[in-house]
């Protein structure tokens, strides 16, 4: 397996995460490039990016608000490349990016009928919170997940 990077998102990159999240959402789901241009330029954002061998193969982008909660917008990872800790190295590091911020708790959605994707969030922390219906266009439901950050060291 050819070794990955994580590092700062830059302006440049705007196109291929777009690209990622595409690929890795259905439509109702997959953020416009507009929308995904307004988190990622958000002033409390934080976005990482995997690069393999010179090519962005995943993102993460997270939202550190007023109530020192953080908000994961998303996790996207190409499907040629899951399963090979990617995921798990970018929300361990959005989650180190967490801690510098003070926040306490991260919360994320996350589809209902994504079981793999829930079965991943629980193995690195989170907990079931709520369902919220309709959250994705109206037509699927998510799960509301959270995670403690206290401090006591990053399990993921």
């Amino acid at each position: 397996m050819m070794p990955y990077v994580t590092r700062r998102y830059q302006d440049a990159d705007l196109g291929r995460l777009h690209e990622i999240d595409k690929a890795c959402f259905p439509v109702v789901m997959a953020y416009s490039r507009a929308e995904l241009r307004f988190y990622l330029n958000h002033p409390g954002a934080i976005t990482l990016v995997a690069e393999k061998g010179g090519d962005i193969v995943g993102f993460v982008t997270g939202l550190v608000r007023r109530d020192t909660s953080g908000h994961v917008i998303t996790l996207d990872v190409v499907a040629e490349v899951r399963r090979q800790g990617i995921g798990r190295a970018l929300m361990s590091c959005l989650h180190r990016e967490f801690l510098l911020r003070d926040v306490t708790v991260a919360v994320l959605e996350v589809s209902v009928e994504n079981l793999a994707a829930r079965s991943f969030y629980e193995s690195i922390g989170y907990e079931y919170a709520e369902i919220i219906r309709g959250y994705y266009g109206g037509q699927i439901d998510a799960c509301r997940m959270t995670r403690r950050m206290e401090g006591a060291g990053d399990r993921a």
